[in-house]
């Protein structure tokens, strides 16, 4: 947590201080700044923070439909029924698996890189209904992801909306301290 250094100036030589005085505050190193601009600068950290989350979160998105569509490919080479454990996965260009090993077999992307327990399947997927019991397995596992990728973006969505009112905030106050101080050279 930051903490907030105020300092009280005199403006005029003869009053004391708290009379005729003006408050600059400091925060994270900064100093010499009035209460709008310590709040804009608050505010805009912030919103730089939350645009950092959402980035990061955008990224992890995109790397986990990357492993949905993989996920699918893999699918589609043992429903097929030309693949066996043993096969090598195809796992498309500029893929990298987070688990498995880059030429990873079809078992081997199934239990390192999808998570699936060595119990859950078959000994091999030569027959029809070997290949129809890990595809209910990887069914189950991208229905799970494909929940997770909603949340995900609703999630993202949410930062996204916090950013934007911390900005909108920070410029509010910009902007009434703007406003503040035309009046005020309007009046003398």
């Amino acid at each position: 947590m930051s903490s907030i250094i105020q300092t009280q100036i005199g403006v005029n030589a003869y009053a004391p201080a708290g009379a005729d005085a003006v408050n600059l505050y400091g925060v994270n190193g900064t100093s010499a700044l009035t209460l709008p601009q310590l709040v804009a600068a608050v505010c805009i950290r912030r919103a730089a923070a939350l645009e950092a989350r959402s980035v990061a979160m955008m990224n992890e998105m995109t790397q986990n439909n990357g492993y949905m569509e993989v996920m699918a490919d893999v699918v589609e080479q043992i429903v097929s029924g030309n693949a066996t454990f043993s096969s090598r996965a195809s796992l498309p260009d500029g893929y990298r698996p987070r688990k498995a090993p880059a030429n990873c077999t079809i078992k081997q992307f199934l239990t390192l890189e999808c998570g699936i327990s060595e119990s859950a399947l078959p000994s091999e997927i030569d027959t029809y209904d070997r290949r129809v019991q890990v595809f209910t397995v990887l069914r189950q596992r991208m229905d799970s992801a494909n929940t997770m990728s909603q949340q995900d973006a609703i999630n993202l969505q949410s930062l996204i909306n916090w950013r934007d009112v911390t900005y909108n905030m920070s410029s509010g106050v910009i902007a009434a301290y703007g406003t503040a101080a035309t009046n005020m050279a309007t009046n003398i």
